[in-house]
């Protein structure tokens, strides 16, 4: 038998637990207010709880603070109906085990009780928990948004790695919001009263990158009237955020790995070793396995920069992230958009998005400019996008009009009496069209246009090269 105290104020949500826990074949205790489960719990320890955020007088969260001073072994699953990133990183701030979206699925929530059970009876386990979950000091930033099941994993990761001193890996797509992580982890480490400074990798020649990472002293080369202190230095007792990092070239990965291992470099032209304790977070957009094959990238810089990581997936498979981002950008317009027309807000959903949030951000800011405070029409939107929706949806009766167009071009050849490539012609009518859609959803990327179709680098690149794309 364990004992489980479930807080919440909605008699069906308290009636449908006890069922399921008494089910289980434990113990359920019901509380209605924060104030009555943190008596219920001093009165029996429970073995778990399940306590809801939105409570009348005092918060979920501050219950849950009070817990985990009392009670600091037993594990708390949080209920909310608003899984916001703030919501989210501030329970595993808290120390929450786990949290449950509202409505809750049952299943879902029989399975995470009994995952919680077996965590407290293995004591080397809560250990581990306790300190993947607790985070000390600082907010989240307030520009993540999305309650899709990837995003809730993202947070979840934050909430688990800023707490720690290990290296953190971000990679997506261009686009996904990767700097708005490593501000998220920043400030919600024990360095948040620290700096956070980034280092745009890709966008710096290799002739300047060690200058700009370590700071040079005058006269060092040609143009470097006087000494300057590099972006690592100025991130002494804070966050290195490298960003872009599988850009930076092959001969300066080998100072940058020595500068990761031993946090310890020398300014360009310097002789002097200069020791900063600071925090890598990096992020990338490439493939660094595959770099790491072809010899463009070190393995063990790999590792080192891996230390943990966080992927974030693309806009296109966040489903039911993109409404909220444009309400999230449109109450960030000047002027403010009068929203957004249920045709608008169709083509935004069926829209794939292939630079991601960046993407979207950028169109309701030209729609909301065009739209002057009304709501935001169709006709509003970028045109690139009015276009793709118009040729996804074109495409849905396709299988019919290439047997139409196969049909009267066989008619052609076959009453002017030769005879023809009808096999050829449609083929190359129909790959050009593919390939073009395919590097789109690649945003360009020719080694993922290549990996969507299935086909070699070279091949794809001489297909662009025949259809002039």
């Amino acid at each position: 038998m364990g004992r489980i105290l479930v807080v919440d104020d909605e008699e069906s949500v308290c009636w449908a637990f006890r069922t399921l826990i008494e089910g289980m074949g434990y113990e359920a205790a019901i509380a209605s207010t924060g104030e009555d489960g943190l008596a219920e719990a001093a009165s029996v320890p429970p073995d778990l709880v399940l306590l809801d955020v939105r409570l009348p007088g005092m918060d979920g969260l501050d219950v849950l603070s009070r817990m985990r001073e009392v009670h600091d072994d037993v594990p708390v699953i949080i209920m909310t109906a608003h899984g916001t990133s703030q919501t989210a990183i501030e329970a595993m701030k808290r120390g929450a085990f786990e949290y449950l979206l509202k409505p809750v699925d049952l299943d879902e929530a029989e399975l995470l009780i009994a995952r919680a059970l077996s965590a407290k009876r293995l004591s080397e386990e809560v250990t581990r928990l306790r300190d993947e979950l607790a985070i000390i000091g600082g907010h989240a930033h307030g520009s993540l948004v999305g309650n899709s099941p990837a995003m809730q994993d993202v947070y979840k990761r934050v909430g688990a790695l800023a707490p720690t001193e290990a290296s953190v890996l971000i990679t997506g797509e261009s686009g996904t919001g990767k700097g708005l992580i490593a501000r998220a982890i920043h400030n919600n480490s024990p360095r948040a009263e620290g700096p956070l400074v980034p280092v745009s990798c890709a966008s710096l020649p290799e002739t300047l990158l060690e200058s700009e990472l370590y700071g040079h002293v005058k006269g060092a080369f040609t143009g470097a009237v006087a000494d300057r202190v590099g972006r690592a230095e100025r991130a002494d007792g804070g966050t290195l955020f490298l960003d872009e990092v599988g850009a930076i070239p092959l001969a300066s990965q080998v100072k940058l790995l020595r500068f990761i291992e031993e946090r310890r470099f020398e300014r360009v032209g310097s002789t002097e070793t200069i020791e900063v304790d600071v925090r890598i977070v990096a992020a990338t957009n490439d493939d660094l396995a595959a770099k790491i094959a072809d010899g463009s990238f070190r393995e063990d810089l790999f590792y080192r920069l891996n230390a943990a990581a966080i992927e974030l997936a693309p806009l296109r498979e966040r489903e039911g992230d993109v409404p909220l981002l444009v309400a999230h950008f449109l109450q960030r317009s000047d002027p403010p958009a009068g929203g957004v027309t249920e045709e608008a807000e169709r083509a935004l959903a069926e829209y794939h998005w292939p630079g991601n949030v960046r993407e979207l951000e950028n169109a309701m800011a030209h729609a909301a400019a065009l739209a002057r405070g009304e709501a935001i029409s169709l006709d509003r939107l970028p045109k690139g996008i009015i276009e793709a929706i118009e040729q996804r949806r074109g495409g849905e009766g396709l299988e019919g009009a290439v047997y139409a167009r196969a049909e009267a071009r066989a008619r052609e050849i076959a009453e002017s009496g030769g005879e023809g490539a009808l096999h050829d012609e449609m083929l190359s009518a129909l790959t050009k069209p593919v390939i073009a859609a395919a590097l789109r959803v690649a945003g360009g990327n020719q080694v993922r246009a290549a990996k969507i179709l299935g086909i070699h680098r070279t091949t794809l690149r001489n297909r662009i090269e025949e259809y002039g794309l």
